[in-house]
C-alpha cells in the first residue's frame, strides 16, 4: 500500500521549531505561518480497541505519544476514541476497569483514519468476527492499523501480515504460528510495515507509536515527543537536547552549553570556534549534520525560545524581555519572534 498520511503528513522548518513550541499551540504544524494565516492539519480519528485484559501500560504508552502530539500543535492532530467488544467497561490486566466511548459493532470504518488493537497476557486469543470485520474494513479504505502486546494476532486473523511483518508476545507466538502458518512475525519489540504496526510488549509500545508519529507528521514531530516522554536529562525541558538526539558528539555539546550560558550576551560564532577549538566551517558542519541547520540560526533559536518561557511566566515588558535574550533592538525581537512563533511577543503573551 505504501505510505498514505497525506493531508496527514506535515514538517517543521527546522529541527529547533518544534522544541521551541513546546507548551504553545500559537504555530501551524507545517511551520512558519506566511501573513498570519494558518494550514490546518485534519485530525486523524484514532480508535482503540481495548480486549479482555488488555495490557494498561501498552495502551497508555502509546496513548500518551498522541495526547503528547496534540499537546505541541495548535489544532489537535488526533482525534481519539476507545472501545470495547460490547461497549461496556473493560478491564485491564492490572484489574483497573476503564469506561470505553461505543462498542466495536457500532464503530463505522469511514470514522476510523488509525485503528489500534490492544491485548495483553491474559487476553484470550479467539475468534472475535465483530473486530474481524471492523479490521478489514479498515484495511479496504487504506486506515492504519496496529496490535499491542498481542494485538497482531487478531490483524493476522484478518489475513494482514501475510505480506507484512507484525511484532507479538513471545508467549503468543506459537498460538499464532499454529493458526495463522502463513504470518510473518519479526523478533523484533516493534514493527512498522507501511501501514501497518504492532509491538510485542508494553515496552515496545510508546517506540512503534514514535515511529508512527514519525511517517505521519516528520522527524521532528518525534523528537518534540521524545523530549517530553522520554527525557532523563539534567536539562530543563524546553533544552533542544533529547534523549532522541543524545548521540551528539562532546563538541558539539560544549557548543550548545555555550549558547545557552550565553542568552543575554550572544557570543560570535568565531568566538564559539575560538572556545572550542573548531575552525567555524567544522562548527557549521556539526549544525548542518545534527539539526540541519546553521549555527547561527540555532543560536537565534534558542534566544527565541528563551524569550518564549519569560512571556509566559514573568510580567517583564516585552523590551525587557528582548534585552534579556540578546536583543537590543525591540523592533529585530518582535520580528525574529514573530517568523517563528507566528504571532508578535505582545499578542503571544495575551493567548498564553
Amino acid at each position: 500500500m505504501g505510505e498514505k498520511p497525506g493531508k496527514f503528513r506535515a514538517g517543521f522548518t527546522s529541527p529547533l521549531m518544534h522544541t521551541n513550541r513546546i507548551v504553545t499551540k500559537d504555530i501551524a504544524i507545517n511551520g512558519v505561518v506566511p501573513r498570519g494565516i494558518e494550514e490546518q492539519v485534519e485530525a486523524k480519528k484514532t480508535l482503540f480497541v481495548l480486549l479482555e485484559n488488555f495490557s494498561l501500560a501498552s495502551f497508555t504508552g502509546a496513548l500518551d505519544v498522541l495526547v503528547t502530539a496534540n499537546l505541541l500543535t495548535r489544532s489537535p492532530v488526533f482525534e481519539i476514541q476507545t472501545a470495547s467488544m460490547d461497549g461496556h467497561h473493560i478491564v485491564s490486566d492490572l484489574g483497573i476497569e476503564i469506561t470505553v466511548n461505543t462498542a466495536v459493532d457500532s464503530v463505522l470504518s469511514r470514522d476510523v483514519d488509525m485503528l489500534i488493537i490492544c491485548g495483553g497476557f491474559r487476553t484470550p486469543l479467539i475468534s472475535l468476527p465483530s473486530l474481524n470485520r471492523l479490521i478489514s474494513a479498515c484495511n479496504k479504505k487504506d486506515a492504519w492499523i496496529g496490535g499491542l502486546w498481542n494485538g497482531a494476532y487478531f490483524m493476522a486473523a484478518a489475513g494482514l501480515l501475510g505480506l507484512h511483518q507484525g511484532a507479538i508476545h513471545p508467549e503468543c507466538r506459537e498460538i499464532l504460528k499454529e493458526h495463522f502458518p502463513l504470518t510473518r512475525l519479526s523478533k523484533a519489540s516493534h514493527v512498522v510495515d507501511e501501514s501497518y504496526f504492532s509491538c510485542a510488549g508494553s515496552h515496545g509500545a510508546i517506540s512503534v507509536m514514535l515511529e508512527v508519529l514519525e511517517k505521519l507528521l516528520g522527524s521532528n514531530m518525534k523528537k518534540g515527543v521524545s523530549s517530553i516522554l522520554l527525557t532523563e536529562s539534567h536539562r530543563p525541558i524546553n533544552s533542544v537536547i533529547t534523549n532522541s538526539v543524545a548521540m551528539f558528539s562532546d563538541k558539539l555539546m560544549s557548543i550548545i552549553d555555550l549558547m545557552e550560558n550565553n542568552l543575554e550576551e550572544p557570543l560570535e560564532i568565531a568566538e564559539i570556534s575560538q572556545y572550542t577549538a573548531l575552525s567555524k566551517r567544522q562548527v557549521e558542519r556539526l549544525f548542518l549534520r545534527y539539526f540541519f541547520t546553521t549555527p547561527s540560526r540555532f543560536y537565534l533559536e534558542l534566544r527565541l525560545n528563551r524569550a518564549r518561557q519569560l512571556l509566559m511566566q514573568t510580567n517583564y515588558k516585552v523590551c525587557e524581555v528582548a534585552m534579556a535574550c540578546g536583543f537590543k533592538c525591540s523592533a529585530h525581537f518582535s520580528r525574529s519572534f514573530k517568523l517563528v512563533y507566528g504571532s508578535s511577543p505582545a499578542v503571544f503573551r495575551v493567548r498564553s
